[in-house]
């Protein structure tokens, strides 16, 4: 199923017992689960998060996971990553795997009260050991501390961003690729879903299960051959960025690729695309990875153009 323009719902133990064919038969398409908040110990996990995989999937519901962070550090902020990949082992969401960044209950305001420095390396930390394990990350925050303690171009350019505004339109300037726009209050729609309650909702802007599978992300493999593993990705900043970007744009004019991208030695979305369609033309999992296969590959197109 195509997610794009889509909406789900975010729910956790707080929900109870939810009846997620309710939520299908509502026209809610995707559901993001609560699987723990804090620390790897097993009494922080959330007591639904199984049951509510169990239900997705019988159902036929695109699923993915969040964790509530209660990180004040990043020696903690490694801890909740292991909770994470602790108990998505062995299962395969289609959906990415967030962190949730936020301060609900004044726990960091009474621990320290991190200064933003120190709450992004937090969230760089968590969700670059959630990447390196093979999971498709995402930060969900609230749109006054993506626009403030968070706003740091490292962060926010790197990574897929959820964000939290309860409003009739998202108002965050940057990428993102989902909303939540209503919870308790909800200036869209009903605030509940009949035989549920109150429920998170939200919308999704990409299509993150064919992402997520041609990728090889969240214990998915590919059904294409993954031309590398390492190499220049989204987020990277270099010259040779720029090298690869100069390669593309010429690849472009020789009808090679159809997607643009600014002249810069930042792999932002664009590069991404650009990337992807260069790998679906030989078969490839298309994971925006470039590395020294790519460069291989793409010269040779190249090569037969002149």
């Amino acid at each position: 199923m195509n997610l794009k323009g889509k909406k789900g719902v975010d729910i956790s133990s707080l929900n109870g017992n939810v009846s997620i064919e309710k939520i299908k038969d509502a026209g809610y398409d995707f559901v993001m689960i609560r699987c723990g908040y804090g620390s790897d110990l097993a009494v922080q996990d959330d007591s639904q998060f199984e049951n509510n995989v169990r239900k997705c999937e019988a159902a036929g519901v695109p699923w993915g996971a969040y964790l509530y962070s209660y990180a004040v550090n990043t020696d903690d902020a490694k801890s909740e990553a292991r909770h994470v990949i602790r108990l998505l082992k062995n299962k395969k969401p289609t959906l990415p795997v967030a962190f949730d960044m936020e301060d609900a209950d004044g726990y960091k305001a009474r621990n320290g009260n991190p200064s933003n420095a120190t709450l992004v390396a937090i969230c760089k930390t968590f969700l670059s050991e959630i990447k390196k394990a093979g999971y498709y990350p995402m930060l969900y925050s609230a749109l006054s501390w993506l626009n403030g303690k968070l706003n740091d171009p490292s962060l926010l350019d790197n990574y897929d961003i959820w964000v939290a505004q309860w409003n009739s339109a998202c108002d965050y300037r940057g990428s993102y690729g989902m909303w939540q726009y209503g919870g308790e209050v909800n200036y869209l729609e009903s605030n509940s879903i009949p035989g549920v309650g109150t429920v998170d909702k939200d919308k999704c802007y990409k299509d993150y299960p064919t992402i997520i599978k041609e990728g090889g992300w969240n214990n998915w493999q590919p059904s294409e051959p993954v031309l590398d593993t390492n190499g220049f990705e989204k987020g990277d900043r270099t010259y040779g960025v720029m090298a690869l970007k100069e390669m593309l744009l010429t690849a472009k004019k020789q009808g090679i690729i159809t997607q643009g991208m600014d002249e810069n030695n930042i792999f932002g979305d664009g590069t991404e695309i650009a990337v992807n369609q260069v790998l679906k033309k030989g078969g490839y999992a298309q994971n925006g990875i470039a590395g020294y296969g790519f460069m291989k590959y793409l010269g040779g197109l190249m090569r037969k153009k002149l």
